[in-house]
């Protein structure tokens, strides 16, 4: 073989590998997104509705706002926070020590997980959240 079909050789398999590295990058951020989204769904379930007795508090932060509600003596159990499209782009679990997040605050945009914006402002104005 040349060494030009040596080269053209290499460049081949050097693309083929790309080609794979760049799939399974792929595969690996959408298993990621869903595995985020997945237990965003369990803590927006957990919460119920927004406008619930048992919403606590909020934090108001610059990439999103956060409603917090209460499970038993814990005033903090539950968060949600959600971007200014309505995208939650974080759920935290705080029931146990061992409290679960779930974020996909490194890329916003790729949550399927959305709520009423509206409501979310509604309520931060109601409990008195500075508005953004």
């Amino acid at each position: 073989m040349s060494s030009w079909g040596r080269r053209a050789a290499l460049a081949a398999a050097a693309l083929l590998v790309l080609g794979l590295l760049v799939g399974a990058g792929r595969r690996e951020r959408s298993s990621e997104i869903g595995s985020q989204a997945a237990g965003m769904r369990k803590v927006e379930a957990l919460v119920g509705p927004l406008d619930n007795p048992t919403l606590s508090g909020y934090r108001v932060l610059p990439g999103f706002d956060c409603l917090v509600y209460r499970r038993g003596p814990n005033p903090y159990a539950l968060e949600l926070c959600v971007d200014r499209a309505g995208r939650v782009v974080e759920a935290i679990d705080r029931r146990t020590v061992d409290r679960k997040i779930w974020s996909l605050t490194f890329e916003p945009a790729s949550s399927p997980v959305r709520v009423d914006r509206a409501e979310v402002d509604r309520l931060l104005a109601r409990m008195g959240a500075p508005a953004t």
